[in-house]
Protein backbone atom coordinates (compact mmCIF):
# COMPACT_ATOMS: atom_id res chain seq x y z
CA UNK A 1 0.00 0.00 0.00
CA UNK A 2 2.57 2.62 1.02
CA UNK A 3 4.17 1.83 -2.44
CA UNK A 4 0.97 2.57 -4.42
CA UNK A 5 -0.27 5.95 -2.81
CA UNK A 6 3.78 6.47 -3.10
CA UNK A 7 3.09 6.34 -6.58
CA UNK A 8 0.03 8.35 -6.74
CA UNK A 9 1.73 10.87 -4.97
CA UNK A 10 4.59 11.22 -7.33
CA UNK A 11 2.26 11.13 -10.23
CA UNK A 12 -0.19 14.19 -8.70
CA UNK A 13 2.69 15.98 -8.25
CA UNK A 14 5.11 15.72 -11.29
CA UNK A 15 2.02 16.06 -13.24
CA UNK A 16 3.13 13.09 -15.16
CA UNK A 17 2.69 8.73 -15.12
CA UNK A 18 4.26 7.31 -12.75
CA UNK A 19 4.86 3.22 -13.01
CA UNK A 20 5.61 0.99 -10.41
CA UNK A 21 6.94 -2.38 -11.21
CA UNK A 22 6.51 -4.32 -8.45
CA UNK A 23 9.47 -6.80 -8.08
CA UNK A 24 7.25 -9.59 -5.90
CA UNK A 25 4.57 -8.85 -8.02
CA UNK A 26 2.66 -11.82 -9.81
CA UNK A 27 2.12 -10.60 -13.16
CA UNK A 28 5.35 -8.77 -14.39
CA UNK A 29 3.86 -8.02 -17.76
CA UNK A 30 2.61 -4.27 -17.78
CA UNK A 31 2.78 -2.53 -20.64
CA UNK A 32 5.92 -0.43 -22.16
CA UNK A 33 5.29 3.38 -21.47
CA UNK A 34 4.93 4.65 -25.02
CA UNK A 35 6.99 7.84 -23.92
CA UNK A 36 10.60 8.38 -22.78
CA UNK A 37 10.96 6.57 -19.44
CA UNK A 38 13.47 6.80 -16.51
CA UNK A 39 13.40 3.48 -14.55
CA UNK A 40 14.25 4.94 -10.96
CA UNK A 41 15.17 1.25 -8.80
CA UNK A 42 13.70 1.79 -5.55
CA UNK A 43 16.25 -0.73 -3.97
CA UNK A 44 18.96 0.23 -1.30
CA UNK A 45 21.64 -1.87 -1.32
CA UNK A 46 23.92 -3.36 -4.32
CA UNK A 47 21.84 -6.64 -4.11
CA UNK A 48 20.57 -9.40 -6.49
CA UNK A 49 17.96 -6.96 -7.67
CA UNK A 50 20.34 -4.62 -8.62
CA UNK A 51 22.33 -6.37 -10.50
CA UNK A 52 19.36 -8.77 -12.46
CA UNK A 53 16.39 -8.19 -11.78
CA UNK A 54 16.30 -3.85 -12.91
CA UNK A 55 18.07 -4.87 -15.98
CA UNK A 56 15.90 -7.25 -16.97
CA UNK A 57 12.89 -4.77 -16.28
CA UNK A 58 14.63 -2.39 -18.48
CA UNK A 59 15.40 -5.03 -21.27
CA UNK A 60 11.72 -5.95 -21.20
CA UNK A 61 10.64 -2.39 -21.73
CA UNK A 62 12.80 -1.66 -24.14
CA UNK A 63 11.77 -4.62 -26.40
CA UNK A 64 8.60 -3.31 -25.77
CA UNK A 65 9.89 -0.53 -27.61
CA UNK A 66 10.06 2.16 -24.67
CA UNK A 67 13.29 4.67 -24.84
CA UNK A 68 14.64 3.91 -21.13
CA UNK A 69 16.87 5.99 -19.11
CA UNK A 70 18.44 3.41 -16.37
CA UNK A 71 19.56 6.09 -13.14
CA UNK A 72 20.95 4.30 -10.20
CA UNK A 73 19.22 2.47 -7.25
CA UNK A 74 17.85 5.02 -4.50
CA UNK A 75 20.37 3.69 -1.96
CA UNK A 76 23.32 4.67 -4.52
CA UNK A 77 22.29 8.10 -3.99
CA UNK A 78 24.32 10.10 -1.12
CA UNK A 79 21.72 12.47 -0.49
CA UNK A 80 19.01 9.98 0.42
CA UNK A 81 21.86 8.57 3.14
CA UNK A 82 22.18 12.00 4.55
CA UNK A 83 18.62 12.86 4.35
CA UNK A 84 17.24 9.49 6.03
CA UNK A 85 19.93 9.90 8.81
CA UNK A 86 19.16 13.20 9.25
CA UNK A 87 15.16 12.61 9.38
CA UNK A 88 15.65 9.31 12.03
CA UNK A 89 18.43 11.31 14.30
CA UNK A 90 16.07 12.51 16.55
CA UNK A 91 14.51 9.18 16.96
CA UNK A 92 17.98 7.18 17.60
CA UNK A 93 19.79 6.44 20.55
CA UNK A 94 22.51 4.78 22.06
CA UNK A 95 21.20 0.95 21.70
CA UNK A 96 19.54 1.68 17.92
CA UNK A 97 20.86 -0.24 15.98
CA UNK A 98 20.55 -1.11 12.17
CA UNK A 99 19.10 -4.03 10.66
CA UNK A 100 18.68 -5.83 7.44
CA UNK A 101 17.84 -8.95 5.88
CA UNK A 102 20.60 -11.58 5.43
CA UNK A 103 22.87 -11.18 2.65
CA UNK A 104 25.08 -13.06 0.62
CA UNK A 105 28.89 -11.57 1.04
CA UNK A 106 30.17 -9.55 -1.48
CA UNK A 107 29.46 -5.61 -2.85
CA UNK A 108 25.83 -5.50 -0.54
CA UNK A 109 27.19 -6.47 2.39
CA UNK A 110 30.40 -4.04 1.91
CA UNK A 111 28.44 -1.17 1.30
CA UNK A 112 25.98 -2.29 4.60
CA UNK A 113 29.23 -2.16 6.60
CA UNK A 114 30.14 1.67 4.98
CA UNK A 115 26.58 2.62 5.72
CA UNK A 116 26.54 1.88 9.65
CA UNK A 117 30.11 3.23 9.98
CA UNK A 118 28.60 6.74 8.17
CA UNK A 119 25.65 6.11 10.03
CA UNK A 120 27.48 5.18 13.40
CA UNK A 121 25.33 2.69 14.30
CA UNK A 122 25.74 -0.88 14.42
CA UNK A 123 24.71 -3.67 11.84
CA UNK A 124 23.09 -6.61 12.55
CA UNK A 125 21.52 -9.20 9.67
CA UNK A 126 17.86 -10.12 10.77
CA UNK A 127 19.02 -13.86 11.64
CA UNK A 128 21.23 -12.58 14.66
CA UNK A 129 18.84 -10.38 15.86
CA UNK A 130 17.10 -12.89 18.59
CA UNK A 131 20.96 -13.55 19.52
CA UNK A 132 21.78 -9.88 19.73
CA UNK A 133 19.00 -9.33 21.50
CA UNK A 134 19.23 -11.92 24.12
CA UNK A 135 22.95 -10.03 24.59
CA UNK A 136 21.68 -6.53 24.13
CA UNK A 137 17.63 -6.56 25.79
CA UNK A 138 18.11 -2.66 25.27
CA UNK A 139 18.69 -2.69 21.68
CA UNK A 140 15.85 -0.82 19.84
CA UNK A 141 16.30 -2.25 15.67
CA UNK A 142 15.90 0.19 12.95
CA UNK A 143 14.87 -1.96 9.60
CA UNK A 144 16.72 -1.37 6.30
CA UNK A 145 14.15 -1.48 4.36
CA UNK A 146 11.68 1.13 2.27
CA UNK A 147 8.21 -1.15 2.60
CA UNK A 148 7.13 -3.28 4.79
CA UNK A 149 7.68 -7.15 4.70
CA UNK A 150 8.01 -9.76 7.47
CA UNK A 151 11.37 -9.18 8.72
CA UNK A 152 9.83 -5.34 9.41
CA UNK A 153 6.83 -6.09 11.28
CA UNK A 154 8.65 -8.86 13.61
CA UNK A 155 11.48 -5.83 14.33
CA UNK A 156 7.78 -3.33 15.17
CA UNK A 157 6.52 -6.05 17.33
CA UNK A 158 9.90 -5.80 19.24
CA UNK A 159 9.60 -2.40 19.37
CA UNK A 160 11.25 -0.85 16.42
CA UNK A 161 11.01 1.89 14.04
CA UNK A 162 8.56 1.66 10.87
CA UNK A 163 9.99 0.59 7.67
CA UNK A 164 11.47 4.10 5.89
CA UNK A 165 8.28 4.56 3.59
CA UNK A 166 5.94 4.56 6.92
CA UNK A 167 8.51 6.67 8.29
CA UNK A 168 6.72 10.54 7.45
CA UNK A 169 10.31 12.06 7.49
CA UNK A 170 12.02 9.29 5.60
CA UNK A 171 9.17 9.25 3.30
CA UNK A 172 9.02 12.86 2.25
CA UNK A 173 12.61 12.46 1.86
CA UNK A 174 12.36 10.15 -1.13
CA UNK A 175 8.98 11.90 -2.78
CA UNK A 176 11.15 15.25 -2.54
CA UNK A 177 14.01 13.77 -4.39
CA UNK A 178 12.13 11.41 -6.83
CA UNK A 179 10.11 15.03 -7.45
CA UNK A 180 13.03 16.80 -8.15
CA UNK A 181 14.19 14.87 -11.28
CA UNK A 182 13.81 16.07 -14.25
Amino acid sequence: MCLTTLGDELQRIRRAPVQLDVLTAEDKNAAAPDRPTWLVPLLLWPGAHVCADVPAIRDRLRAGGASVTMLPFVGAWPHWWTSVAAALQAELCEDSVLVHHPLRAGVADRFLAVLASRMDLLLVPFDRWPEHLLSHPSAVPVPLALAPNRITEALREAGGMPPLLEHPLTRQVLIDLLAALP
